[in-house]
Parts: C-alpha cells; structure tokens; sequence
C-alpha cells in the first residue's frame, strides 16, 4: 500500500488504465458504509484537467487549505496545464494524450486507492467548483457519510436555465434507478469513501464516469447525501456540453443499469 508520508509523488506519464478492486479490499459485499473501519480521516482531492492551465493553479492552492494532498491528472493537455499544477503543490499524472473525464479519473484513483487515503474529493480544474465549499462535504463526509455531493440544484440562482433543467431531468433518471433521493446526479463535485470507491469497476472514458459511480456505488451506500456549494459558471470555458452529454449521460446510465452494474 502507497503511503503518502514515505513517498512523495512527482509528475510522470501514465496511460489511462481501468479501475479494479484494491488487492487489499474484503471480498465481503458491502452493503452500507462501516464507520468503526475509519480510524483516521485523511481526504485527498483529485482534479482531472484539460487544458485549465489558466485555472488549475489557483484550484489546487485552494483546496491544499483544506486537504494535505492534492493529485492533478492532465488529461493530454497542450498548454501548460501539468507546470500550473505543479507549481501550485500538486502532485500531477500526465496523460500522453486526451482520453477524456473518465480515463483520467480512472487514473488517478488507480493511484491513490494504494494510499493511505480515507476519503476521495472529487474537483473539476475548471475554477466552477469553488474550494471554499469543500469543508462542509469534507464535514458530512467525516460525520460518517460514504457519498457527499456538492449540489448546485438549492436554488437556479447563477445557473443558466438550460443546465438546471437537463440537471434536474439527469437526477430524476438516477433517482428512479439507484433508489436513492439524488439532488444533484450531475454534480461532480463531491467526496467519496475510499472503501466504497476500491469496490467499483470503472470503464467510462467521458463525462458518463460521474453517472457509473453513482450507479454502482447505489447498492453499497445507505443515501447520496447532498450539500449546497455554489454555482460557477463564468471563471471559463466549459468542456460539458448541456444538450448532447446529457443525452450521452441518460443512455449511459440505461446501459449501466441494463448490463453492468455490479
């Protein structure tokens, strides 16, 4: 197992490789979140970036006030997004070229599912995800809850009409098929147990990771429990694209329902 105190990450290339079960996670099913397992809370924040060299800097200096250990995986970028993240504390995976949201997620927990990690916060590179809102997931995340999202949905108040409408239908979807209330299923803000994380299979490339972790966690978590953080939309372009990755987002969470949910 990778200790964070020992070993102290450097940038490197890394290609996308899928997300197994940890060698050292119980062959047991887990059906709710086993708080007496956590004997310390040690969150680490990962933030996939493409092409943010304008905003990650001051993304990762803003959640090293909140968490010891920031992993920045760059997700083929050109500009210089890997040297901004670095330079502002954070470890950084590069990828050789672009393969999308979910492969360099899937990289990233790849890596930190070997440490010594408790809690895993979830953190877009793109400056929407403010790192001020971080400690109140991090709290309901120590007070013993497995899966925090950050929800944008509280008030439409910075959010424009078309992303809060295809939001909303995104989380009615999911609510129908995990079970659970789901406020905001879009959301990828949030802080996420590592030991329900080492029991999920991944293989989504794109934006579809965030809706196979809420599909196969669904089974192994009591709720999605949801915290209001703001929404940011103006600090720069946005890769998402509200229409057609919804749609992609919909069917994927069928296809994930249908075929392989574990």
């Amino acid at each position: 197992m990778t200790s964070w105190k020992a070993a102290a990450l450097r940038p490197w290339d890394a290609a996308p490789r899928p997300l197994a079960p940890s060698r050292t996670a119980s062959s047991r099913p887990l059906k709710s979140y086993d708080r007496g397992v956590q004997r310390e809370f040690l969150p680490v924040a990962l933030v996939p970036a493409y092409q943010a060299e304008a905003t990650v800097g001051s993304v990762v200096r803003g959640l090293l006030r909140y968490v010891p250990r920031v992993l920045v995986v760059d997700d083929g970028s050109t500009d210089r997004t890997r040297h901004a993240a670095g330079e502002a504390g954070a470890a950084v995976i590069r990828l050789p070229v672009n393969a999308g949201k979910g492969a360099a997620l899937r990289a990233g927990l790849a890596w930190l599912l070997e440490s010594e990690s408790t809690h895993v916060a979830f953190v877009d590179a793109d400056g929407q995800h403010d790192p001020d809102d971080l400690p109140a997931l991090l709290s309901a995340a120590r007070a013993g809850e497995p899966f925090v999202i950050g929800s944008r949905m509280s008030s439409a108040d910075g959010i424009p009409p078309v992303r809060f409408r295809t939001n909303e239908i995104g989380s009615r979807i999911l609510a129908r098929m995990t079970g659970h209330d789901v406020e905001d299923g879009q959301s990828g803000y949030r802080v996420i147990a590592a030991p329900i994380l080492r029991r999920l299979s991944l293989s989504s490339r794109g934006y579809s990771i965030e809706t196979e972790i809420l599909l196969k966690a669904a089974p192994h978590v009591p709720r999605f429990a949801s915290v209001p953080v703001r929404a940011i939309y103006s600090t720069a372009p946005s890769h998402y694209r509200p229409f057609r990755d919804t749609w992609i987002i919909s069917w994927g969470a069928v296809y994930y329902k249908v075929f392989e949910v574990e």
